[in-house]
Order: structure tokens, then sequence, then C-alpha cells
């Protein structure tokens, strides 16, 4: 099974606040996966929401937060890879915003960059590559990511 973490999910196993429940049952669930060989994925242009956020709040408050390094942390442990935004992952990216577009379905305001899409064509490309196995996107987002994706939230996949 390869479970594709969405930003809000990679947010919470990043995330320094050990006193936020959420925070924790998300780590517990993804040690839990992890160890029954569970392989996770996520996408560079998640690392740079959570990211981004992180420095964000740092900028405002002048305190760097312990999230930043997590989020290093679990870039260079191996237990979560990170996959690149690739020319064709943007041109089926295109295709997808574009589809959903036409049909009345968009999920973001026509001059956003649209990380649902982005992630979602990452998604299919992942599939794609990895014919017969169980590809699941993990997120709090089932609205816009199932259209394109086989999503559930964190808590419903388990082995």
């Amino acid at each position: 099974m390869i479970v594709f973490l969405d930003s809000n999910i990679l947010g919470l196993i990043s995330n320094s606040n050990t006193s936020f429940e959420e925070c924790q049952q998300c780590d517990r669930w993804f040690a839990n996966l992890s160890i029954r060989g569970v392989r996770f994925v996520t996408s560079d242009i998640c690392d740079y929401e959570v990211r981004r956020g992180l420095i964000s709040s740092f900028i405002r408050s002048g305190k760097l937060s312990p999230g930043v390094n997590l989020l290093n942390l679990l870039k260079i442990d191996g237990f979560l890879e990170f996959l690149p935004i690739s020319t064709e992952c943007l041109d089926l990216a295109a295709n997808l915003w574009a589809k959903a577009t036409n049909e009345g379905l968009t999920t973001r305001d026509d001059k956003n960059i649209d990380v649902d899409i982005i992630i979602s064509a990452q998604y299919q490309i992942l599939k794609n590559e990895y014919p017969g196995q169980q590809v699941i996107v993990a997120t709090t987002n089932l609205k816009h990511l199932s259209r394109f994706c086989i999503a559930a939230r964190w808590q419903d996949i388990n082995l």
C-alpha cells in the first residue's frame, strides 16, 4: 500500500505541539503503518505549503518553530518520500484543471495555483507507475481530492 499524504496530514505529523491530540493520534497512525510496511509519499508542493506556514509563523513571532526541524527530519530519515513536481505532472494537472473547470467543478479561483490538482496529477502518475498497488491519498479535504483520486481521512486508512 502507498499512502500519499496531503498537506494537512503532513502538517499534523510535523507539528511540534505535542499537546494537540490530533497530532499525537496522527503520529501514532503514521508510525504504526510505517512499521507494517506502508510506503508513505507526499509532494514537494505539500512540503512547500507546510513549510511556508511554519516560516510565516516564525517571521510573525520571532520564534523558530521546531516543526521546521521535524519537517526536515521527515525528508532525511527515509520514512517519507517527497515527490518532485515534474513536467509530466504539470501537464497532467493542467489537463485535469481544464476538464474540471469546463465541467464546473473548480477547486480554486482561476488565478490560483491549484495544489489539489497538482497532488491529484502526482497521485495518478504514481498509480500508473505501480499498477496493482493500492494507492490512497490521506487528507482532511475529501471534497476536492476525491474527484480525481482515491482519498480518505487519515483515520480511516488501515492495513
